[in-house]
């Protein structure tokens, strides 16, 4: 042919001249696919065309070279659609495309892990709704201060850690408008996920002191009635904080190792941990919960109360620190009517609107949280119903347990004994019962792996 002074020439072989097995192959297989189609008259578009007659995309050598794309021809496609064989493409075969990368199969950290854990100073955090308790892994408790943290806001609306734990606990109340003092926990829940992972991170820093060549393992003590959002808002504060594993455990489950009791064994254990947000009743048996129960009602509960009462009967107003201290100082289950406490507590008159003293005696504190009282002996007197009637005889002679911190209100545990008619006995130091049970729970791996939350 002749076009613009040149001579072509068109020879109908050249377009196999390309070397690629690929592109080759793919021609074939279209030309082939074009024979059927004119042999049963059907269109390549049609829907119903045969199953063997499958679409296929013509490439280029220059799309082949450019495009970031597979274009391996599987062995099961190199059969010739006319006769189902592959005798005609026996000579062929398929060539890797080195622009695609094998798949290996990713190494194995068992060893590494074993090394880890070696040098590791791993902890147990009992993360309270007042308190977190940290145990350290070969120490024991290695820390206890309050839950809160105080945040300074600088003028371009930043806030910045001003201080954690005891210090800030000191500005509750106090602060001016640039500074705020927060509580990240509310009845035992992470209710500003941001802070508590500030808060943790300072903990964890603080305890884990020198150079640390790993990131620890990490068991913490959550509620027993935690939805699933919120024990994930947990374990993520707690990798945020820079934890390498993070296990979650139940805080009755924790309580009860922390009491020495056996909770591995075929036997009642019956623990009552009475805390900053939320009281937990469980009954446990061989490293599982039978029967149990979850309040957000305890220790805050009854200080607001006694603000509420306070303000309510002498138009006084005091603050959350001052009925606290009013808890713990005269605070009784069951005080004695004859020798009554007293105590003097400063606060305003709503009245006078000036700053007052007044006199509060222990009646009057058994009085304002009366209600928060009996809705835990009600929740006791439930779990006891809904337990199996074998493990109801052994709470009998082993009684029930009590900790958390308003297990140290006086003659709570005479209260649960004429309530319930049982043995009561509180531990010997009830604020620290979940972190030493929680670290117990974190030096045997066979337990771990009966108890943690999944």
């Amino acid at each position: 042919m002749l076009l613009s002074g040149k001579i072509l020439f068109t020879l109908p072989f050249l377009k196999y001249q390309r070397k690629d097995p690929e592109v080759y192959m793919l021609t074939k297989k279209q030309e082939a696919r074009n024979e059927v189609c004119k042999n049963d008259e059907l269109s390549v578009t049609d829907d119903l065309a045969p199953p063997h007659i499958q679409p296929i995309e013509i490439i280029s050598y220059k799309d082949y070279k450019t495009r970031k794309v597979s274009t391996e021809v599987p062995q099961d496609n190199l059969i010739n659609p006319l006769t189902h064989s592959a005798k005609e493409n026996k000579g062929i075969r398929p060539q890797k495309d080195p622009v695609t990368k094998p798949v290996t199969k990713p190494p194995s950290h068992g060893i590494i892990n074993c090394f880890l854990n070696i040098f590791s100073k791993d902890l147990a955090i009992d993360l309270g709704t007042a308190n977190t308790v940290v145990y350290m892994k070969q120490k024991g408790i290695v820390l206890n201060e309050p839950s809160v943290v105080a945040l300074h806001k600088n003028g371009r609306e930043k806030q910045e850690v001003l201080a954690v734990g005891m210090d800030a606990k000191k500005m509750l109340g106090k602060v001016p408008p640039n500074i705020s003092a927060i509580r990240p926990l509310r009845d035992g829940v992470i209710t500003n996920f941001e802070v508590a992972g500030l808060m943790l991170k300072h903990f964890i820093k603080k305890v884990r002191e020198g150079l640390a060549l790993s990131k620890p393992r990490i068991v913490i003590a959550i509620p027993s009635g935690l939805t699933s959002v919120e024990k994930r808002a947990v374990k993520e504060a707690a990798e945020q904080a820079g934890a390498r594993e993070v296990f979650l455990i139940q805080e009755p489950m924790a309580a009860a190792v922390g009491a020495k009791l056996l909770v591995t064994e075929p036997r009642c254990n019956m623990v009552i941990d009475i805390g900053g947000g939320t009281t937990e009743v469980a009954v446990i048996s061989l490293a599982g919960i039978v029967s149990g129960r979850s309040l957000r009602i305890a220790g805050d509960e009854m200080d607001s109360a006694i603000i509420h009462y306070i303000k309510k009967k002498y138009n006084f107003i005091i603050g959350m620190a001052t009925a606290e201290r009013l808890k713990i100082t005269i605070g009784n289950a069951c005080p004695d009517i004859d020798k009554p406490e007293t105590m003097e507590i400063k606060g305003r008159d709503l009245v006078s609107g000036k700053p007052n003293i007044l006199t509060i005696t222990s009646e009057e504190v058994r009085e304002a949280i009366s209600d928060q009282i009996n809705a835990i002996a009600e929740a006791v007197r439930g779990v006891l119903e809904k337990t199996p009637p074998e493990l109801a005889a052994d709470i009998i002679d082993r009684g029930i347990v009590l900790t958390g911190g308003v297990a140290l209100l006086k003659n709570l545990d005479k209260y649960i004994n004429e309530i319930t008619r049982l043995p009561v006995r509180t531990d010997a130091s009830p604020l620290l019962t979940v972190a030493i049970g929680s670290g117990k729970i974190l030096d045997s791996k066979n337990i771990l792996k009966l108890v943690a939350v999944k």
